[in-house]
């Protein structure tokens, strides 16, 4: 028997035409196909084309198994890697895995610029403002109102409350909460307010 790849209904390249509109606002036809995915989005999100881009790719990969496999035989599920030694996210993701549904929420209002890469499990608010080329690890959560410069990276389980700015090349470090309305200025690591002491 010949060997196939199966992509278990993963989004193919043709169902991304008409996702955004003009304005770069997600159409009727974008919320659905992000629907079908696990993404929840509120009234008039825009997403860089290259972040719904990243996102199409995070979920075929997800859902694509890693070798060839005989469909009659054997149905695999694709991999994804949380260390092992991570027992809280790896349960997580594995609840994720059952719907294969990447647990992503994004509110009203709120803009993602291009290239941002947006983990499983990741919520983000109402009214936010994520520039390009940043990068929100496993189940951050970024609330309402809070703007994130170019290239900042929220590390996996991290917190951004309410109101917060955080400029260009923030780095964010794992389990560590933002507290509401901060400020923090450029290429600055932020590493205290661990989330679980």
């Amino acid at each position: 028997m010949a060997k196939v790849y199966h992509i278990f209904g993963g989004i193919s390249e043709h169902e991304l035409e008409s996702i955004l509109d003009k304005s770069g606002f997600l159409t009727i036809k974008g919320k659905k196909l992000l629907a079908r995915m696990g993404i929840e989005t509120g009234t008039k999100v825009s997403i860089g084309k290259t972040t719904i881009q990243n996102l199409v790719n995070l979920y075929n990969a997800w859902k694509t198994p890693d070798h060839p496999i005989e469909p009659e035989i054997e149905l695999l599920v694709g991999k994804l890697a949380v260390p092992k030694d991570d027992v809280f996210l790896w349960n997580k993701v594995e609840e994720l895995k059952q719907s294969y549904r990447m647990g992503i929420k994004i509110g009203e209002f709120s803009k993602i610029g291009e290239e941002v890469m947006i983990g499983l499990g990741v919520s983000i608010g109402r009214y936010c403002e994520v520039s390009e080329r940043c990068e929100l690890d496993l189940f951050a959560t970024i609330l309402d109102r809070v703007f994130l410069g170019k290239a900042v990276f929220i590390g996996k389980d991290s917190d951004v409350e309410s109101g917060s700015r955080l400029m260009d090349r923030v780095v964010v470090a794992p389990r560590t909460v933002v507290k509401e309305n901060s400020f923090i200025p450029e290429v600055f690591v932020f590493n205290e307010n661990k989330k679980y002491q």
